[in-house]
């Protein structure tokens, strides 16, 4: 799946609280960038740290969407 059809796929918000609103809240508080590319590609922009130890809760949301 290219990065255009994961964003279109991933709701405002679902049932369960998940979706964009909460892509948007977990980007804020890990202070990182999940950016959707022309390309088909997704980047995760922040601090190296971060990315190693933290962004794992952005990857089971992306995908949980990407599964659809």
């Amino acid at each position: 799946m290219d990065a255009a059809d994961l964003w279109s796929s991933i709701p405002t918000e679902d049932a369960a609280g998940r979706g964009k609103q909460d892509l948007q809240k977990i980007e804020k508080e890990l202070n990182v960038k999940v950016c959707f590319c022309d390309d088909s590609h997704i980047l995760l922009v922040g601090a190296k740290a971060k990315l190693q130890k933290k962004c794992f809760v952005i990857r089971n949301l992306l995908s949980h969407y990407h599964w659809r």
